[in-house]
């Protein structure tokens, strides 16, 4: 009886440490927690230096997964791959264990951001905020939770839906003393302000001076670079000449890249223009020209220096600067991220309490019904939709054949033309005229520059690379691209009016070159970016939607040897 008395105790016993004790996890992954505010880059040697295999509990994986990638944001390594912590969120899913949740859909929002997901980062951040909201403390995490959902909605023009997101950033920051977080939002919300109209730029002057006072009392140098930008920014529309130049050169001054701070070159350029300091302004205007992108910007340039040009007379050089504005700006759009997308995102954050609602057995009784239903009618849609987009696209085959055959037939003409002229001249000169036989595709394959092209593809595959196509080279590839294809690209640039850099594009295409390395060879980081080009490529060329440019391209080539 005492025996089982003694057992029985040591029974009960490890059951009430089992559901009251909380998780120890390794000691090491604790250590490399500690360091993340304070030494990221030891926190990621830390991590990496770990072997999963040596976790053994996926309470241990998890953490691990969600250190890891907190710690290659916190060095600014850009993640594309969210299977990391992917491992982190399902696992804290079902424990909920909300701050942990919190924090993992945090970086997962952070690793859409990167992306220029801004919907996914969007949604994630919402999850992240409701699993932490009515929860004291956190106050760092909810701070830059608040710091990236405003400025998402900000820079997607959603003012009401940033302001009112700053607002509790705000609250939050007088509650904790966080003097850095209070100036950056009460510069933002002037920021907000500002853009609402002349009627609240009273209003924005007072929260962006607000923001000077507090950050000249308590905050380091580096936090009044920003709110300087914005008060120039104000003042130069209020208009107030003097305090907009002075402002300007404060945040010129504060920055420690001045080589490449463009949008403050174009602040420095409009605040002399507003003085009347032509010459200063022209200084900092035409250093903004030199940059490889920014193409907002340097339309903004374009404009203030057309009217410099103006106001001396040269009327040439404005115009000049009037049509490079033009190009600038539809280069701009082509950027330009859609809102539409953004409404349903809106509604959930608004709700997002419901996000977390778990299912019951009714609904998904229901969903079940309702996708069976949804299945069928996908598939006859679908089915439809296959049909049309096959005559579609044989209606698209047939008119680029003849449109082929017309552009043949004027080459032909003048190719006759042009055989007349050599056969008279021959006869003047007495010197039979020999045609050297073309071989434009051995030619293409052979040379030494879609040899240099290939050979950069697969370093870029391993490595990053420094070596590319100069502007010479890239001319002559572009010829050795257009005599080895059949003449596709005067084909295209005569039809279709493509820019220099969709041409290039389309060369890469030709040259079996990987989307997600033509960014090296076109100088443009993001991937979205060559596939919106893309896009309006297919959009000039007519081609029926589903079709690739890659195959759009080599389908035109086979019609124009066909036709040859």
């Amino acid at each position: 009886m005492k025996k089982r008395t003694i057992a029985l105790i040591a029974i009960l016993a490890a059951l009430l440490t089992a559901c009251t004790g909380k998780t120890d996890y390794n000691t090491t992954l604790v250590q490399a927690d500690s360091l993340m505010a304070s030494r990221p880059d030891s926190a990621l040697h830390m991590l990496q230096g770990i072997s999963t295999k040596n976790l053994s509990t996926k309470a241990d994986r998890a953490y691990h997964a969600l250190l890891l990638t907190q710690a290659r944001d916190k060095n600014y390594i850009r993640q594309t791959d969210d299977s990391l912590i992917q491992v982190a969120v399902r696992y804290y899913d079902t424990h909920e264990d909300a701050p942990l949740q919190a924090r993992a859909y945090y970086y997962w929002g952070s690793l859409y951001r990167d992306q220029n997901d801004y919907s996914g980062a969007i949604d994630k951040y919402a999850i992240a905020l409701s699993h932490i909201n009515d929860h004291p403390g956190n106050a760092e995490l909810k701070t830059s939770l608040y710091s990236n959902l405003g400025y998402l909605y900000y820079t997607q023009g959603l003012n009401s839906e940033a302001d009112s997101i700053y607002q509790r950033a705000e609250l939050l920051a007088k509650s904790q003393k966080d003097t850095t977080s209070l100036c950056y939002t009460l510069s933002q919300r002037g920021m907000i302000s500002l853009t609402q109209g002349k009627n609240y730029y009273p209003k924005a002057e007072q929260q962006m001076q607000q923001a000077l006072s507090i950050g000249k009392a308590f905050s380091d140098s580096m936090v009044l670079v920003p709110i300087y930008h914005s008060l120039s920014m104000l003042y130069n529309l209020m208009p107030k000449p003097g305090q907009a130049l002075q402002y300007a050169r404060l945040n010129y001054s504060g920055l420690k890249d001045t080589l490449h701070c463009y949008r403050t070159f174009l602040l420095l350029g409009n605040a002399y223009f507003l003085n009347g300091q032509y010459d200063s302004a022209d200084i900092f205007l035409q250093k903004i020209l030199k940059a490889e992108r920014y193409y907002d910007t340097k339309a903004d340039a374009c404009m203030r220096l057309s009217e410099i040009a103006q106001a001396k007379g040269d009327m040439e050089t404005s115009i000049l600067l009037e049509r490079k504005r033009t190009m600038y700006q539809d280069s701009a759009q082509i950027n330009q991220q859609g809102h539409d997308i953004l409404n349903t995102i809106i509604a959930r954050e608004r709700n997002n309490s419901n996000t977390i609602v778990k299912r019951s057995t009714l609904y998904i009784y229901t969903t079940s019904v309702v996708f069976l239903a949804i299945s069928f009618i996908c598939i006859f849609y679908f089915r439809k939709k296959h049909l049309q987009h096959k005559a579609e696209k044989k209606e698209w085959e047939e008119t680029l054949q003849a449109e082929i055959a017309k552009a043949n037939l004027k080459r032909k003409q003048a190719f006759a033309e042009k055989e007349r002229e050599n056969a008279a001249l021959q006869e003047k000169v007495s010197r039979p005229v020999v045609k050297k036989p073309a071989h434009g595709q051995e030619e293409y394959k052979t040379s030494a520059l879609y040899a240099k092209v290939s050979r950069i593809t697969k370093e870029l595959q391993k490595v990053e690379t420094k070596e590319n196509l100069n502007e010479k080279e890239w001319s002559q590839f572009i010829a050795l691209t257009n005599a080895g294809w059949y003449g596709i690209i005067t084909y295209l640039d005569e039809r279709y009016n493509l820019s220099a850099e969709e041409i290039r594009i389309c060369c890469l295409y030709l040259a079996q070159v990987p989307v997600i390395h033509m960014g090296h060879f076109l100088h443009i980081q993001s991937r979205s970016t060559i596939q919106a080009r893309t896009k309006n490529i297919l959009l000039k060329m007519g081609a029926p939607q589903g079709l690739s440019l890659k195959n759009v391209l080599f389908s035109l080539a086979e019609q124009l040897k066909s036709s040859n």
